[in-house]
């Protein structure tokens, strides 16, 4: 069975505490004249420390509590217990070990027991009788008295003490102990595993099987902290031990805890992102990566303090102390919460989606993702940029991938000596072709002679196609134009171009002009009727002149390059 780096630290530590804490030492003489050596009296003189009873009760106001003297040395013994089992340390170190008038004239022995305090009776300090009274009943809350007489029916060789005051039986309760945390670790991982991708299929979410063991783990090891916790009181160690241990499991539990949180947020975003991938929309794609990282970001930070206060540090003591320090921070950090904040504000506006091109603040490209921080474009370089989501947020986004439409505009040059009837005869096949190709929107497209140009006369052609993606309008511009190449070679008229003439008469011999012959008016109006919807040399996808095009992905046939396809082949 595998087990997690924190579960073997924990449990290695467990192994490893009675021999660090438990040791012998010799009777301490009765000194009551302070808190502090009135608690070392009691403490130090009873086991596992040394076995002075008879010391160990003389800090105690047995007058007022009216106790017999042959029951004085089982009570404190059982106050000792009681202390030890549960791990209620006492911090000898923060007793004062000297008294004055203005001093408080009760000091509690334990923190987490404030019946059980030490009172000042005349010159000495002494466990009160109050606390003496409350001794039955704290042991008969924190000692199970089945346990102690299991414990005194055991045979001689397992109460011998081998290891610093350590029994053998203890040694071997700690192995079994730790070896039924695992075992109620893997199986509580396994049981809700399987009932958790039960439940899931049931309810039609789909989730990675991975994700979902590693979600039921934490479970388990939650599962190994309640039998550690339960049975360690039940091995009577020391109260040092206890404490660490106590605190170790605490911890080890803790952790566990935000470790599931942590895991139940990686869960539903992969629940979440399956749905994602079935909606047209882009952006809740994108969407929960942002949420997932904010949450364990969010999570993280709480965990620790959830930690640090299961290891009895004083969190508040912390934080403020760094609060001069979190000023700095946050001064600091201001421009990443303005780029958190400009996030919020691009998933609140939504001026794009991943996919879509967009020019920003001067730079172009195709979005691919939207983080916290940032913005990432992949330009038509192929490279990424990275614009913080501050400028984004204040930047005016043209956005390509809203287009309704995909518009096209230019100007065409005819000679001079185009005609007038091959200039109203160009124009209106360029609309017959605009007309008949299918990509072209059809409510919406000017054809027009526009104006003399210094080398030429201008035609506008001003349209739109109604096409998905950036390819299949270069695909359509291209058919468009070839189109117009061939209707201005069937008319007979010529694109102009920048020309200088240049007269040199000494220099040749004079030679006629060469001039198109003009078509007459039933030619043209042939030339239309064929380059309009249906006509006989309307090409609106394309004509090429072999069977593949040439196009990116395609392979030629052998033989294709020397003339095998060389017929008009209509596209």
């Amino acid at each position: 069975m595998s087990t997690s780096p924190s579960s073997r630290s924990l449990l290695f530590t467990l192994a490893l505490l009675p021999l660090l804490v438990s040791h012998a030492a010799a009777q301490t003489p009765p000194d009551c004249s302070t808190p502090r050596r009135a608690a070392i009296t009691f403490l130090a003189n009873l086991p596992p420390n040394a076995d002075a009873p008879a010391n160990a009760v003389e800090c105690f106001d047995w007058a007022h509590a009216s106790i017999p003297a042959g029951e004085r040395v089982e009570l404190a013994q059982h106050l000792k217990q009681a202390l030890d089992i549960s791990g209620y340390w006492v911090k000898v170190d923060e007793l004062p070990d000297e008294t004055s008038p203005e001093g408080p004239e009760r000091l509690p022995l334990a923190d987490e027991l404030s019946d059980i305090y030490l009172q000042k009776v005349g010159e000495r300090w002494l466990v009160s009788a109050s606390s003496i009274r409350a001794i039955p009943r704290i042991y008969a809350s924190h000692v199970n008295e089945g346990v102690e007489r299991a414990v005194a029916s055991l045979p001689a060789p397992l109460l011998a003490q081998p290891l610093f005051g350590i029994a053998w039986w203890q040694i071997l309760g700690l192995l079994s102990a730790i070896l039924l945390a695992f075992v109620a670790r893997a199986f509580i991982s396994w049981l809700v595993a399987a009932q958790g991708r039960r439940l899931l299929r049931l309810r039609g979410a789909g989730a990675d099987t991975d994700i979902v063991d590693k979600a039921a783990r934490p479970l388990g090891t939650l599962g190994m902290s309640a039998v550690l916790y339960f049975l360690l009181p039940v091995l009577r160690f020391g109260a040092r031990f206890n404490d660490i241990a106590f605190v170790a499991v605490r911890v080890l539990a803790a952790s566990a805890m935000v470790l599931l949180v942590y895991r139940l947020v990686d869960l539903a975003s992969d629940v979440f992102a399956r749905r994602a991938e079935k909606t047209d929309t882009k952006l809740d794609d994108q969407v929960v990566p942002l949420v997932r990282k904010t949450l364990k970001v969010f999570v993280v930070a709480l965990g620790i303090i959830f930690i640090l206060q299961n290891m009895d540090i004083d969190v508040g003591s912390l934080i403020a102390g760094a609060s001069l320090g979190g000023l700095a921070f946050t001064l600091a950090a201001r421009d990443t919460v303005a780029n958190f904040f400009g996030s919020v504000s691009i998933f609140a506006d939504q001026p794009f989606q991943v996919g879509d091109w967009v020019v920003i603040d001067s730079h172009e490209g195709v979005v691919v993702e939207v983080g916290m921080r940032s913005t990432r474009l992949r330009t038509f370089a192929s490279s990424i940029i990275s614009i913080p989501n501050s400028i984004v947020a204040n930047a005016a986004v043209n956005n390509f991938g809203l287009r309704l439409f995909r518009r096209c505009t230019f100007e065409l040059g005819l000679t001079y000596e185009t005609t007038p009837d091959q200039m109203q005869a160009f124009c209106e096949g360029a609309r017959a072709i605009l007309q008949a190709n299918a990509s072209v929107r059809q409510d919406a497209f000017e054809v027009h002679f526009s104006g003399y140009g210094e080398s030429g006369l201008k035609v506008l052609l001003y349209f739109f196609f109604d096409v998905p993606d950036w390819t299949q309008e270069l695909t359509a511009r291209h058919n468009v134009l070839l189109e117009l190449l061939r209707l201005a070679e069937k008319l007979g008229v010529s694109f102009a171009f920048p020309t200088q003439t240049l007269h040199i008469d000494s220099m040749a011999a004079a030679q006629p002009a060469q001039k198109l012959e003009p078509k007459g008016r039933e030619a043209l109006l042939a030339a239309l009727a064929a380059f309009g919807p249906g006509g006989e040399l309307a090409h609106p996808k394309g004509r090429q002149l072999s069977s593949h095009g040439f196009f990116p992905g395609t392979t030629t046939e052998k033989g294709a390059a020397k003339g095998e396809h060389t017929n008009a082949v209509d596209g």
